[in-house]
């Protein structure tokens, strides 16, 4: 298993390789088009994703694997992956989408199936939560890396990076 440090670097390294993308991607793209043509938008992306696979081959090891398994202890292995977790965060983001999507655009936002959407998607969070949080495997979110005030203020920035790029993205 990756150390929690190393982990936490890749995750760093995730989102500002994100954030970068979706602060500059649009303009970015936008000049591109307006000056070359779409198509570069798409073909610049090759030399790209070819640099970024050569990199990671080089810099990116793969971790060390205990082989203290034997071929038929399949069983422990797939006791390690949180099968719920993954389902539950699913299943959640999933009615959240249907309920975010149907609100406001097919049906308004006082609509018992938007209210219900969003309540369930909100209980199946809770849940997932509560799985993370007893789950002997390992878990898809270890909530000790939603502690202290790093990722608070973090989650908060994201929140209010996200609803100032879709009101300004709706409001044209």
């Amino acid at each position: 298993m990756i150390p929690f440090e190393k982990r936490g670097m890749y995750q760093a390294a995730q989102n500002g390789c994100y954030g970068i993308g979706s602060i500059c991607g649009a303009s970015l793209g936008g000049i591109i088009a307006e000056t070359v043509g779409w198509q570069w938008c798409f073909l610049l992306q090759i030399p790209l994703s070819l640099f970024a696979l050569v990199v990671g081959a080089l810099v990116i090891k793969d971790p060390e694997i205990e082989d203290d398994l034997e071929d038929d202890d399949k069983g422990s292995i797939l006791s390690r992956i949180d099968f719920l977790g993954a389902f539950l965060l699913v299943l959640a983001l999933s009615i959240q989408l249907v309920g975010l999507s149907l609100g406001g655009n097919e049906l308004p936002w006082s609509s018992a199936w938007v209210i219900l959407s969003l309540v369930g998607s909100f209980m199946l969070l809770v849940a997932f939560f509560t799985v993370e949080a007893r789950t002997s495997a390992a878990p898809i979110v270890p909530l000790c890396m939603l502690r202290g005030k790093l990722p608070v203020s973090t989650q908060i920035a994201n929140v209010c990076v996200g609803m100032a790029a879709y009101s300004v993205s709706r409001s044209q």
